[in-house]
Formats: C-alpha cells, sequence, structure tokens
C-alpha cells in the first residue's frame, strides 16, 4: 500500500514540476527580452530627453543617477529651434534642417528606386537565366561585398570627379545605383518562386521581361521592399562619401550636418541630440509602416516550395 501510494504521489508531482519548470524558463525568458529592451531603448530615450533640455543641464544629472538623469528639470525647445534656423542662434550659423533632411530624403529615395530597378534585373539575370560560369561570374560580385570601401574611395572619388558630377546630387546617387548585396538577397529570393510560374507565363506568349514584370516582381514584393528598407537605411546613414565629394554646406546630407555641431573647440549636445532624434524618425516610421513586409521577408526567405 505505502509504494503505491508513493508511487501516486510521484505521478502527481511530475507535473507539477514541469508546470514549474516551464514557469521558470518563460519568466528567465520574459527577464531577458526586459533586459534587451532597456539595453537597447534607454539611450533613445535619453536622447530624445536630451535634445528637450538646455545645454548645460544635459550631464549635469548623471550622477549621483536620479529621475532627472532622463527627465529635464527645464523643457525647451530651443536646440529644435537652432537647428531648424528659426532662433537667432540658428539664424546666426546658417542652420537649416530641414535642408539637409530634405537632401538626404531626395538622395536616398533616387538611390532606393534605381537600385531596385538595376538590382531586380542583375537578381533575375543571376537567378533563372542558365549561360556559361553563371556561377563563377556570381562569385566575383559576392566577392566585392568583401572590398573595404576605404579601399575603393579613391578611385571611386577619380571617377565621379572625371565624370563631372563631384559636388552634386548625381555623385551621391550614381555611385550607389548597384549593390551587390542586395543582387545577391534578390537573387536568393526569387530562387525560391516555383519554375513553374515562369514555364505557365511562356506559354503564354511572355517575354522575359514581362515574366520579371509580372510573375517575379509581384512573387518577390516582400523581398523587394526587405531591401528597399535596407538600401534606404543605409544610404541615410552615409556619412563619409558625402563628407569627400560635397563640398556645398547647401547640398550636405544630413549625418554631415550633424557631425558639424561638433567643432574643435565645443561639442553642441543639445543640437547634435536633436539632430540625431529627427535623423532617426524617418526610418522608425518607414520601418512601423512597412514591417509587415519586411518580416515576411525575412521569414519566408530560404523555404522551399
Amino acid at each position: 500500500m505505502q509504494s503505491s501510494k508513493a508511487q501516486r504521489n510521484l505521478i502527481y508531482k511530475r507535473p507539477a514540476r514541469r508546470t514549474l519548470k516551464k514557469l521558470g524558463i518563460s519568466v528567465s525568458e520574459h527577464l531577458l527580452y526586459v533586459i534587451l529592451i532597456l539595453v537597447f531603448i534607454t539611450p533613445l530615450v535619453w536622447m530624445v530627453l536630451g535634445s528637450l533640455r538646455e545645454e548645460k543641464e544635459i550631464f549635469a544629472n548623471l550622477y549621483p543617477f536620479s529621475i532627472h538623469t532622463f527627465l529635464p528639470i527645464k523643457w525647451t525647445l530651443k536646440t529644435y529651434l537652432d537647428m531648424f534656423g528659426i532662433s537667432e542662434e540658428g539664424i546666426m550659423y546658417g542652420l537649416h534642417f530641414q535642408r539637409f533632411m530634405g537632401n538626404s530624403l531626395l538622395v536616398s529615395v533616387a538611390v532606393v528606386a534605381s537600385s531596385l530597378v538595376f538590382n531586380t534585373m542583375g537578381a533575375y539575370f543571376f537567378a533563372r537565366l542558365d549561360f556559361p560560369l553563371k556561377n563563377v561570374l556570381l562569385i566575383f560580385v559576392v566577392a566585392t561585398m568583401l572590398i573595404p570601401f576605404q579601399a575603393t574611395i579613391v578611385p571611386l572619388y577619380i571617377v565621379v570627379s572625371k565624370l563631372g558630377m563631384r559636388d552634386s546630387f548625381w555623385g551621391l546617387i550614381v555611385p550607389w545605383f548597384a549593390s551587390p548585396f542586395v543582387i545577391f538577397a534578390l537573387a536568393q529570393f526569387i530562387k525560391e518562386i516555383p519554375k513553374e510560374l515562369d514555364e505557365a507565363a511562356t506559354i503564354d506568349g511572355a517575354s522575359l521581361w514581362g515574366i520579371l514584370w509580372h510573375v517575379i516582381i509581384p512573387n518577390a514584393i516582400p523581398g523587394v521592399i526587405t531591401m528597399a528598407l535596407l538600401e534606404f537605411q543605409f544610404i541615410w546613414n552615409l556619412f563619409y562619401w558625402p563628407l569627400i565629394v560635397i563640398n556645398d554646406p547647401d547640398l550636405q546630407m544630413i549625418q554631415v550636418a550633424i557631425a558639424n555641431q561638433t567643432t574643435q573647440t565645443q561639442i553642441f549636445w543639445g543640437r547634435t541630440f536633436a539632430g540625431s532624434t529627427l535623423a532617426s524618425l524617418p526610418v522608425i516610421v518607414l520601418f512601423l509602416a512597412l514591417q509587415k513586409w519586411y518580416i515576411q521577408g525575412v521569414a519566408t526567405t530560404g523555404l522551399k516550395g
């Protein structure tokens, strides 16, 4: 009898132990998620709130840690008025942040639009067409991603200068027409689209261009949007190339304009935080608007059928 009681107790305890174990794992996972969120969101919150306080107050309350480490004692929009050239100080320094944001938006949209046209055709070329040494040529395309930008910036600058595109928007747009990463990524996505669709379109009399436009692109929308988001973020965050190729302040891009708030004698932290906050908004808004397609593109890449 005692043996049977012990066995029943053991049977009852096992589900309870499993439940406690699952609960412990779930709590640990959620705690890890909270820690990761805090690690990533804390600097962003501190930057945004730092842009809404006086310059002298930004680092005044870092230690000891208190609520005013984040929340301003005196709220102000002066840094934003400076960056948009509305205040006296902004007018004096010739700050027109809206112009720099417009420049970055123009260049980013132009590069994304042209890049997707050329890169989608290149990806279709490698994913669907059969020709000798295709894989070897693809290896050469992918290998260009391994070359650091610092190694190509001098010859690229010489080419841009010889073509008369230096100190113009063309110098910011044309060098990024083709992207080996986008070609490779889109080629992998297009490979997952069943070839039977191409054959059916061919039977209906579609040309290669018709197959690309009416079959491939509609089925590759998640991948195209994913690449567009990544390309937009890359161009929007460009700093080194615009700094070199653009001398006209009116044509400069947003990241260089933010960096110009750091001089040899002083760092304008308030303006830097305000500019960084404004520079982050378009990328965040664009991602939130297109996150469904982005997640779908990432989730379906690499799946067959």
